[in-house]
C-alpha cells in the first residue's frame, strides 16, 4: 500500500509527540516495554529483525506479539465429594483455584540519531558516501508510543480471554455444585455456571479460549495495516561524506489517537 509522504517539520513532530502524550497518557502494559536501541546501529537492527531486508519498514519500530501457546493457560478443574443420606448418595463438585501467566513481547524503537543504513554505501565521483536514517528526538518519541500501543493491544486481549478467564473461575472457589447423581452430573454444573458467567464468545472450552486469544492478539496488526503507525523518509540530503534520509510520519499516522479497546474486541 502506498503512502502520502507528509514532510514534517520539527515544531509539527513535536506537536504530534505532545498529542500522543496528552492524549494516552503512559501506557500500563505488563506485557512488555519498549527497548531503545541506539544510534549508529540500532534501527538497521530493527530492521534485519523485522526482516525488512535493509529497508526502512512501515513503522520505523517492532513489536514481536507472541501467540496464545506462549502464554500459561487457565484450567478449569474440580474436586468432588460425596454425603450419603441412607441409600441415597448426593455427589458435589468445588472448583479448583487457577492460575494464568502472562507473556512478555519483545519491543524495540530507534533512539535519537542517525543511524546507518545496512550495506548502503555509494561511490560518487570518487568519493564513498554512506546512507543514514536521521531520527530526531521527538520522532523516536512518537516511534515508542506506537510501539507501546502494540503492548497496550496484547495486554488488553490477554485481559479479555485468559485474564478474564482465570478470575471467573477464581469466583467460583468455596461453592459447592450440587446436588447431582454422580460425581460427572456434579462437574456438569458447575462447567455450566462457568460459561453462563463468561462471555459467550468465550464458552467454557478450552479450545475456544486458546483460539480468542490468537484472534485478538493479531487484531494489533490494523494498526500497521492502516497506516496509523506509518513513517517515511524526506528526500535526501548530503552533509558531507553521509547521505541522510530524515524519517517522518506520513498523512494516515495517528499514533496516540486510537485506544486498545477500539482496537482490541470480541
Amino acid at each position: 500500500m502506498a503512502y502520502r509522504i507528509r514532510v514534517a517539520t520539527m515544531e509539527q513532530l513535536q506537536e504530534i509527540a505532545a498529542r500522543a502524550q496528552a492524549g494516552t497518557g503512559e501506557i500500563l502494559a505488563r506485557a512488555g516495554t519498549a527497548s531503545l536501541q541506539a544510534a549508529p546501529g540500532g534501527l538497521g537492527t530493527i530492521v534485519g529483525r523485522g526482516g525488512s531486508g535493509g529497508r526502512l519498514g512501515s513503522t520505523g519500530g517492532l513489536t514481536l506479539i507472541k501467540h496464545a501457546a506462549s502464554f500459561t493457560i487457565p484450567e478449569f478443574t474440580t474436586r468432588t465429594s460425596a454425603t450419603r443420606q441412607g441409600y441415597a448418595v448426593q455427589h458435589y463438585a468445588e472448583v479448583c483455584r487457577t492460575t494464568s501467566v502472562d507473556a512478555v513481547h519483545e519491543c524495540y524503537y530507534p533512539g535519537p540519531g542517525d543511524h546507518a543504513r545496512p550495506g548502503m554505501t555509494q561511490r560518487i565521483d570518487g568519493t564513498v558516501y554512506t546512507h543514514y536514517w536521521r531520527v530526531s528526538a521527538e520522532m523516536s518519541e512518537l516511534i515508542r508510543r506506537g510501539e507501546e500501543e502494540h503492548l497496550a493491544d496484547a495486554q488488553r486481549a490477554y485481559d479479555l480471554t485468559y485474564g478474564l478467564v482465570a478470575d471467573t473461575i477464581n469466583s467460583m472457589v468455596g461453592r459447592r455444585f450440587g446436588p447431582a447423581r454422580t460425581p460427572r452430573d456434579a462437574e456438569r454444573l458447575a462447567e455450566a455456571e462457568l460459561e453462563r458467567r463468561l462471555p459467550r464468545e468465550l464458552g467454557a472450552n478450552s479450545r475456544d479460549w486458546i483460539a480468542a486469544l490468537d484472534r485478538l492478539l493479531d487484531q494489533t496488526l490494523e494498526r500497521d495495516r492502516s497506516g496509523w503507525h506509518s513513517v517515511d523518509t524526506n528526500p535526501p540530503q548530503t552533509e558531507g561524506q553521509k547521505i541522510v534520509h530524515v524519517v517522518s510520519t506520513t498523512g494516515t499516522t495517528r499514533i496516540g489517537q486510537v485506544t486498545s479497546s477500539q482496537v482490541v474486541r470480541y
